[in-house]
C-alpha cells in the first residue's frame, strides 16, 4: 500500500467515464428500489417533462459515493464518514457522463487516522454540471 500522506492531498483526484443506456438506468433505479416511474417506465417517462427515462439519483449517487472506496482503498485502509448530493440537471440515457472526485483537504487526528475532504463533480460533454458531490473519509493505519 502507498503511504497516505506520499499521495492523498489536497488537489488530488480521480475520475470515471460512463454512458449508461435506457435499460442501464432502468436496471439501476429498480436495483436500488427507486420505485420512480421516470426512472424505469418508458412509455410515462415519455409523456414527463423530461420526455424520457433519467437516471435515479439514488442509484447514481451509490455508484459515485462507491468510487471512493473503490479508488482510495487501494492506497489506504479507509472508512466513510459522510456523504451529501445535489442534484442541478438529469443524468440521461446514452450520454458520456464524467464523474470526477477532488481531495478539498486533509486533517491529521492523532492516535485515529486523517480525515479527508472531498468534492464530486458528475458533469456532461457540455460540461453542463449534472451531481454534485460532498464526502469526508478517514484514513486509518489499519481496519
Amino acid at each position: 500500500m502507498v503511504v497516505m500522506d506520499e499521495k492523498i492531498k489536497s488537489g488530488y483526484s480521480f475520475e470515471e467515464k460512463r454512458i449508461f443506456s435506457e435499460s442501464d438506468l432502468q436496471k439501476l433505479a429498480l436495483a436500488c428500489g427507486d420505485m420512480n416511474f421516470i426512472h424505469h417506465d418508458i412509455n410515462k417517462a415519455k409523456d414527463s417533462r423530461f420526455g424520457e427515462i433519467i437516471a435515479s439519483g439514488s442509484a447514481i449517487s451509490a455508484h459515485f459515493s462507491a468510487m471512493i472506496p473503490t479508488h482510495i482503498s487501494k492506497m489506504s485502509p479507509m472508512l466513510g464518514l459522510e456523504m451529501s448530493f445535489k442534484f442541478p440537471a438529469p443524468i440521461r440515457a446514452n450520454t458520456e457522463i464524467t464523474m470526477k472526485w477532488q481531495v478539498s483537504e486533509t486533517q491529521e487526528k492523532p492516535d485515529a487516522g486523517t480525515i479527508v475532504r472531498l468534492t464530486g463533480k458528475i458533469f456532461d460533454e457540455e460540461n453542463t454540471v449534472l451531481v454534485i458531490g460532498t464526502a469526508a473519509i478517514m484514513l486509518l493505519p489499519n481496519l
